[in-house]
């Protein structure tokens, strides 16, 4: 039921990249109802055999209570659809490698936290893409990301053709 969605918006300076899970709200809704459910299942348990402890039905009943708050917190929502927004400076690419295959373009960018500087990353070297930034688009629209990224980055930025390997997949 997830999937995850990207808005790129290009300035004179700069990219801007926004994403976050976007999970049904239908979701949230299912969390809030859900105690009422479990309150009616304790309680049709609790008429049709009395022998049964009030104390063994209490554990899922504030299980029912726990998710009602944490459905209805809107802090929740925000956290679990992960949003997350960067920005990446025009002048600040050093190299880019594309990957129609894939539909996306990695970007070795020289960010302040960087661990290996952009210069030395080796685009041909699946080891080195953990320090590229994914960008993804669409098919029919790769034509005009490859000019919007020619025309806006610096001089001199190397664009390579390749297989991009993502981070931490075996």
């Amino acid at each position: 039921m997830e999937k995850t969605v990207f808005v790129y918006r290009a300035t004179e300076e700069r990219l801007e990249i926004c994403q976050w899970q976007n999970i049904p709200d239908l979701v949230f809704t299912f969390l809030k109802v859900f105690p009422f459910i479990i309150v009616g299942i304790i309680l049709m348990a609790l008429i049709s055999n009395p022998a049964l402890s009030i104390a063994a039905l209490a554990g899922p009943a504030m299980v029912g209570i726990l998710l009602a708050s944490v459905g209805g917190d809107s802090n929740y929502k925000a956290i679990y659809k992960r949003f997350r927004r960067d920005e990446v400076i025009w002048s600040e690419i050093r190299k880019v490698l594309l990957d129609e295959r894939k539909g996306l373009l990695a970007l070795s960018v020289d960010w302040e936290n960087r661990v290996i500087d952009p210069a030395e990353v080796d685009l041909a070297n699946k080891e080195h893409h953990i320090h590229l930034y994914p960008i993804y688009f669409r098919k029919d629209q790769e034509q005009a990301v490859l000019s919007l990224m020619k025309e806006k980055m610096a001089e001199g930025t190397s664009l390579m053709d390749g297989s991009y390997k993502y981070p931490f997949s075996g």
